[in-house]
């Protein structure tokens, strides 16, 4: 299964999250021009999230799948940015916690790729629901 726009949107909201911190920074308290840059980054990169979200929707056989990418994949990429760009400082706390997401999303992806088409025995082909009798005792 491809997830690769999943992985961009993560990016993407990731780099927006980014973008929005840097046009309020206070370095840029007198640089409109660049405020405004940044806030229209930050706005462009909120759009593209949603065009890869709804096309990895579209790509994948579960909804769950795609979210679960989309978000990990935002984490890790706003930690790296926090820390690379912001030299913010992540706890191990926060690693331990991103380790468990991705462990998660390893087990639930993993699940899902081995699970097979399972038919509704609740309704019909035609779509109506079928009347169950139920003995009475």
């Amino acid at each position: 299964m491809q997830m690769h726009y999943a992985i961009l949107a993560g990016g993407c909201a990731a780099s927006a999250g980014l973008f929005g911190k840097l046009s309020g920074l206070e370095i840029f308290e007198g640089l409109l021009a660049v405020r405004v840059l940044f806030f229209g980054a930050m706005l462009l990169c909120n759009l593209a999230v949603w065009t890869l979200f709804v096309r990895a929707l579209h790509q994948s056989h579960s909804s769950l799948t795609a979210t679960m990418v989309s978000s990990t994949s935002n984490y890790l990429i706003t930690a790296l940015l926090g820390t690379f760009v912001l030299g913010e400082i992540t706890s191990t706390y926060w690693w331990i916690g991103m380790g468990c997401i991705l462990i998660g999303l390893s087990l639930i992806v993993s699940e899902e790729n081995g699970q097979k088409e399972v038919p509704n025995l609740w309704t019909r082909r035609s779509g109506s629901p079928r009347i169950i009798s139920l003995p009475h005792s």
